[in-house]
């Protein structure tokens, strides 16, 4: 459906110096809300992700020969293969640069000195060039220039301790959330630089970093430990201090979430509906402190008593009475989950692929998600053309010297 309306970002050029999956996911997020961005890829190989083999002992090649991880965090994007090793290309980028308003990158800083693209020499280039970088460790500091990428930003961070093992050893939750989420961060910074800038005047640099990232989901936990001196406990589902607040597995084998933190405005009709009537009353479980203090045997009642009726006989009750709760989904439960599908928060692009729609949702300004990511040097020509001033025969001359591909 087409909208009359312009996209919140029509307008804005944006270059994405990025490969992987962190610096991309946030040049697609402005892409996705209209900017114009330029995927700078090397000559030859494109962004490192259009080769990768597997992910999570997961293949990432489509049976058509693209790569998933490239095609995922790429869409609304057009392609340009400049060497930026050689001077030609870098003058291809500076050229770029005058004519654009964000620069999203992701390489390590001595990549960035080496190809003469680090913030100073843009900004000498284009004083209202907004330069967002996406690292690990933040800008400043000891590890600033570390290398990394998804797995030790979340190290760093703490959250692998968040749900340990059952020994108590960290875990790694996969999906590359460290990369998605501090990608998504450096984009909304550059929302903010971009309204500093036309609201004020103010041209600046954007940092963001899986560290920031990480902590920042975790702020409630760090608020824990910074006011209270200590960690909130690894969650236990036998041990909960509400058990009205607890996951529950039903007769069908599927789970249910409970989500009643005010557990006494709900305590006499749960009781009810779980066929449990009698414990209204018990005064093992008649307050919030009574509960905590028996949880354990609380919880195995309710553990049998979900466990004599399948979820949707669950869902059907719990719904009727208003209660707090959500069936607890796995990844491959989201297609059918008739929530997505009425908030269109799964898209198929114009070219098959099937991929996540953008995480928040505009009225009258919707962010249509369409094109896939491009080919490899799809669009170098145009781009050279109409962008950097460059004729046909300059073209051929650098695509004969292999500065463009």
């Amino acid at each position: 459906m087409e909208h009359a309306n312009p996209m919140p970002l029509e307008g804005i050029r944006v270059i994405d110096l990025t490969i992987w999956v962190q610096g991309p996911t946030a040049a697609m997020l402005l892409a996705d809300m209209g900017a114009e961005v330029i995927k700078v890829e090397k000559p030859g190989q494109g962004d490192f992700s259009r080769g990768i083999q597997s992910l999570f002992g997961r293949p990432q090649f489509l049976p058509d020969g693209r790569n998933l991880m490239f095609e995922a965090v790429n869409r609304n994007k057009k392609s340009l293969s400049v060497d930026l090793r050689r001077s030609e290309g870098q003058e291809v980028l500076y050229r770029l640069a005058k004519r654009s308003d964000v620069l999203v990158t992701n390489l390590h800083p001595a990549a960035l000195r080496e190809f003469r693209v680090d913030r100073e020499t843009l900004l000498a280039v284009n004083p209202a060039l907004i330069y967002a970088h996406a690292t690990g460790f933040g800008p400043r500091g000891p590890h600033a220039e570390d290398p990394r990428q998804d797995t030790v930003g979340m190290a760093r961070s703490g959250i692998m301790f968040n749900t340990p093992a059952a020994d108590g050893s960290p875990t790694y939750p996969t999906g590359a959330l460290s990369d998605i989420l501090s990608g998504t961060m450096l984009g909304f910074g550059v929302l903010a630089a971009l309204l500093a800038r036309e609201r004020h005047g103010i041209t600046q640099a954007v940092w963001g970093s899986q560290l920031s990232t990480m902590m920042w989901l975790q702020y409630y936990n760090l608020a824990q430990y910074l006011n209270m001196g200590e960690d909130f406990p690894p969650y236990d589902r036998s041990n909960v201090a509400n058990p009205l607040m607890n996951l529950y597995r039903c007769g069908d084998g599927q789970w249910i979430a409970c989500g009643m933190a005010v557990a006494q405005r709900f305590w006499p009709e749960f009781c009810n509906v779980m066929g449990l009537a009698e414990l209204e009353n018990d005064q093992r479980f008649a307050t919030d402190a009574q509960r905590a203090a028996h949880q354990q045997e609380l919880i195995a009642l309710l553990d049998k008593a979900f466990a004599t009726h399948p979820r949707s006989h669950w869902e059907r009750l719990f719904r009727e009475k208003e209660f707090w709760f959500s069936v607890v989904n796995r990844v491959s439960d989201l297609p059918a989950d008739p929530q997505v599908a009425a908030n269109e928060y799964l898209v198929e692009l114009d070219n098959g692929l099937k991929t996540v729609a953008s995480p928040f949702t505009l009225e009258k300004t919707p962010l249509p998600v369409k094109r896939g990511a491009p080919g490899f040097s799809q669009h170098t020509d145009q781009i050279l053309q109409d962008l950097c001033g460059y004729t046909m025969d300059e073209i051929l001359s650098l695509k004969a010297k292999e500065v463009a591909w």
